[in-house]
């Protein structure tokens, strides 16, 4: 791995190099005086520096307009671009140039920079991949995984699913238990979700479950996991989905989100909604847990067990039952009415408030509590150094669905990173 680093300042540079091999060890770095030697455009071209750390004002000069031009280059590795100073409008326009992230300088750490450049790795080499002439999309294929350091072993008494050898326990909770497992016709890996046996007896959650799959089958898409079967073993119901191996987006709000890369997930996440909402399909549930990460780094929505076809004129949900997670719930939904694909976006709202915040949108004392915030508090304001981002937050967290983004498509035109 080698990494180019342009920046005036000589002990700057020796600071990023110091952090980078804080992070990969054998890591090369080159250190580029840019007032001495000019714009690097050309020398990225060579394709031998798998990223570029850019000053944001290289002696004197627009940073952003030497991201376009390194971007140019056929060759071109991914940019993270550093600044003294600037806003979130600033950092916007930085991404729509062509920098893969937007970091102060004031405050980085080794760890800060390394996640930002390995997101800017993934993303970049999915880029790559995509665009490869004839290539299967990487979300379409599978790899081996090492079944052992995954999860914990299964216990004696695991329910046995025809067809499936299940291989590790890897979550459970009071209504489903969540293995690794292994398809016995041709080996695929896959996530085997069997649920309570109680389930069966309850008509509602039936209809419920057995619309899921067909829902979630109707639609391919990056940003949608894939589900492969559903059925029943003896008593318990069951389906089988895609492994996403990168964790949830709850995790990586615990970890800390930068604000651009907050932007990009949100930008994936409307992608998603785009296409959920084309097939006529509102999730309604949509929450940090039911986002996952790819080997890639995108994101890709799971758990449609409260989607709604808006096609179908039935309504399976009871009245009065609370069904999805009153913390990022449109006002709607609280209110027991309908809810379409502008209630997917306000929920989209309230988990792009967390990432930039790191906090939660609302807190109450109970579920009722929420409920009320949701329908009669206003949102909190961003800090000044967020701003940017507070147009966008309005919309989507408006109480009036009529005021809000009135489609997926429209906010992905308007945050598209």
């Amino acid at each position: 791995m080698r990494f180019l680093i342009v920046d005036d300042s000589v002990e700057f540079r020796g600071a990023l190099a110091r952090m980078l091999r804080a992070r990969w060890p054998a890591a090369e770095t080159e250190e580029w005086d840019p007032r001495a030697r000019g714009n690097p455009s050309r020398a990225v071209a060579s394709g031998r520096y798998s990223a570029v750390l850019l000053d944001s004002e290289p002696a004197g000069a627009d940073g952003m307009g030497w991201v376009a031009d390194i971007r140019r280059e056929p060759e071109a590795p991914p940019v993270v671009l550093l600044t003294d100073s600037g806003g979130e409008n600033e950092a916007v326009k930085a991404m729509r140039s062509g920098a893969s992230d937007f970091l102060r300088k004031s405050g980085l750490t080794p760890e800060r920079l390394a996640r930002s450049v390995e997101e800017a790795l993934r993303e970049h080499d999915a880029r790559r991949a995509a665009e490869r002439p004839g290539a299967e999309p990487s979300w379409q294929s599978t790899v081996k995984l090492d079944a052992r350091s995954i999860g914990t072993p299964v216990r004696a008494g695991t329910p046995a699913v025809p067809g499936y050898r299940i291989l590790r326990l890897i979550g459970q909770g009071g209504q489903a238990q969540v293995y690794l497992a292994e398809r016995s016709r041709d080996g695929l890996q896959l996530v085997l979700k069997v649920l309570d046996a109680s389930f069966k007896q309850d008509e509602t959650f039936l209809r419920r479950f057995v619309r899921e799959y067909r829902l979630i089958a109707s639609i391919r898409n990056e940003h949608v996991a894939q589900v492969f079967d559903q059925g029943f073993s003896g008593e318990h119901p069951y389906i089988a989905m895609e492994y996403l191996p990168g964790g949830t987006l709850a995790a990586r709000i615990h970890e800390g989100i930068t604000s651009l890369s907050a932007l990009r997930i949100a930008s994936q996440i409307a992608k998603a909604l785009d296409a959920i909402h084309a097939q006529g399909v509102v999730h309604r549930d949509l929450k940090p847990q039911n986002i996952m990460f790819r080997a890639n780094g995108r994101i890709a929505i799971v758990d449609f067990g409260l989607a709604r076809d808006l096609t179908s004129n039935s309504n399976i949900t009871r009245v009065g039952e609370m069904l999805a997670t009153p913390r990022y719930m449109s006002p709607e939904q609280c209110l027991g009415r309908t809810a379409d694909a502008r209630s997917d976006l306000y929920s989209l709202g309230v988990i792009f408030y967390e990432m930039l915040m790191g906090t939660k949108l609302f807190e109450a004392d109970n579920p009722a509590g929420l409920v009320y915030r949701h329908i009669h508090t206003a949102p909190p304001p961003l800090p000044p150094r967020l701003a940017g981002y507070q147009p966008i937050l309005d919309r989507l967290l408006a109480k009036d669905p009529a005021v809000r983004y009135q489609s997926a498509r429209e906010l992905f035109a308007v945050i598209a990173i």
